[in-house]
């Protein structure tokens, strides 16, 4: 590892300080997002989907914690992550999520008394696209060093059945149509009825991906919990 970092030093990728990816005062520089609900965007403590959403039809998400603002070094951090294989990164990214999680009161009770019938999963990459475009899934990095911090199992629940648009261009219409029936549960996944699962992708923007799985598990298992965290949301 000294002979790699000799070869190929580290530097920020913000200030191009030399030491670390991110260095300290660029890490104090990221902002946590405010708690709100993933639907309406109104306040909400925990990160919780607020009563009227959690009544609306076609609206599967419990919780989806978003651990900071859009900003640019968070961005470029991600980039290098997902095109670059800078797992070293991703172990900051699964830090920084697990310090979020730690400080949710009720997905910390969730995961510290509950740790049996809580489990990690990600969302997963079609094949093609983890093959040919990133050659890995990055959030399945995250989600696996998270899970090892948290102590918990990773498990592969969802695969995805075909390739997707981008989403960022598309109205809420074509997201979904996008989106329809693009995800199928993995058989022999050994799930009961009363597990937790918490979700972890590195961006999102619409929720409509993120909604789409809760779908296709609820369909199978209507009393699992489906909670989300993601490292930061951008605002379309």
């Amino acid at each position: 590892m000294q002979i790699l970092n000799f070869l190929f030093p580290k530097h920020c990728i913000n200030c191009a300080q030399s030491g670390e990816y991110l260095c300290l005062d660029c890490k104090k520089k990221l902002v946590a997002h405010p708690e709100i609900c993933p639907y309406c965007h109104t306040y909400n403590r925990f990160y919780q989907t607020c009563f009227t959403c959690k009544n609306k039809k076609n609206n599967y998400l419990s919780w989806l914690i978003i651990a900071f603002v859009y900003d640019k070094i968070l961005k470029n951090l991600i980039f290098k992550v997902k095109y670059f294989h800078k797992k070293d990164i991703a172990e900051f990214l699964a830090q920084r999520l697990f310090l979020v999680i730690q400080t949710n009161q009720l997905l910390q009770y969730q995961t510290n008394v509950l740790n049996e019938e809580t489990l990690i999963s990600y969302v997963p990459s079609h094949r093609y696209r983890k093959h040919f475009i990133k050659w890995y899934n990055p959030s399945r990095e995250i989600a696996k060093l998270l899970a090892q911090k948290l102590r918990l199992n990773l498990i592969n629940i969802v695969k995805k059945t075909r390739n997707t648009r981008q989403q960022v261009t598309l109205t809420k219409s074509q997201r979904e149509a996008n989106l329809s029936d693009a995800f199928q549960l993995i058989k022999n996944s050994h799930l009961q009825w009363n597990e937790t699962i918490i979700f972890i992708d590195d961006i999102t923007t619409t929720w409509s991906t993120l909604n789409e799985i809760a779908k296709t598990i609820k369909k199978e298992y209507p009393q699992i919990s489906i909670w989300w965290a993601v490292l930061w949301r951008h605002d379309s």
